[in-house]
């Protein structure tokens, strides 16, 4: 009898001890979340100003001179940025692209100092490509996209916004360089073109399914709504730079700032669920 008392001590002792390992487990993830999250916020800002700082430089590097002091600002905020990164170094290492960031963001002002706008402008997009392929290898190692399902779940298309912020930014660089030189530049307004049907086609989906999640449409109707309102203004904008470059007030600060609105209307919704996710860490970790 006493044999069979103490098996049954062992048993339950062991079961408890099982489970206490897996909360600990559990909220050991939580707080790796956060910290990702955390780290997430930042990558998303660093995204965003070298973006600004594409569109900026290509226009100022195309004769829109007027942007050269807003440009040299946000190339401050970039080199900040990259030095607050430093801090979550042991993390971000673990990602390949985010190796090469930095070097790249060098040979970026380097090659600024030439007179090669377009070889610049590419170089941007190589930037914005490894800043977004950390943030999605990120998000991916701390489950905060798929959410635990097979798919990205509607609190996850954080990344997919943050991808149309991307594609709403090369438009907003290539179109900025369209109205500073003020003439038809064949190439450039093929891919302008090109990147209009992209956003048509893409820009609407996202929003479209937060628009209808029952746990998100009540509290995303308004950012919602104005993401669709911005992303329509900078499509009629880019017509009507495709049909004037020359188009009456719609010169190279007035088409940076339109398609910047639209820019931050994605961003915006990229953050309001990205707090969402955090506020559900914090919440779980709460003691009961």
């Amino acid at each position: 009898m006493i044999w069979w008392l103490l098996v049954v001590v062992l048993l339950v002792g062991a079961l408890f001890a099982h489970r206490r390992q897996k909360q600990r487990a559990h909220r050991a993830r939580l707080r790796a979340r956060l910290r990702a999250i955390a780290q997430l916020r930042l990558l998303r800002e660093l995204l965003e100003q070298v973006q600004r700082h594409r569109g900026l430089c290509f226009g100022v590097m195309s004769g829109a001179h007027a942007l050269e002091s807003d440009r040299w600002t946000v190339q401050a905020h970039v080199t900040r940025l990259f030095d607050l990164a430093t801090e979550h170094q042991a993390n971000l290492a673990w990602h390949d692209p985010w190796k090469q960031a930095y070097p790249l963001w060098e040979e970026i002002d380097r090659e600024r100092q030439g007179d090669s706008a377009l070889k610049v402008l590419n170089l941007h997009h190589e930037l914005a490509a490894l800043i977004l392929a950390t943030i999605e290898a990120l998000g991916h190692r701390h489950d905060l996209i798929c959410l635990g399902g097979l798919a990205p779940q509607p609190e996850g298309l954080w990344l997919e916004l943050l991808k149309n912020g991307e594609l709403l930014g090369k438009a907003r660089a290539v179109g900025t360089g369209i109205a500073a030189r003020r003439q038809n530049t064949p190439a450039q307004c093929r891919d302008l073109d090109q990147l209009s049907v992209l956003i048509r086609e893409q820009l609407y989906l996202a929003p479209a399914q937060l628009s209808v999640e029952p746990g998100l449409r009540e509290a995303l109707a308004r950012p919602v709504r104005e993401a669709e309102e911005r992303v329509d203004a900078l499509l009629q904008a880019v017509e009507a730079l495709l049909r004037n470059p020359a188009y009456p007030g719609l010169g190279s600060m007035a088409f940076f700032k339109l398609a910047t609105q639209a820019v931050s209307a994605q961003y915006m919704l990229a953050d309001l669920l990205l707090e969402r996710l955090r506020q559900g860490a914090e919440n779980t970790l709460k003691p009961d």
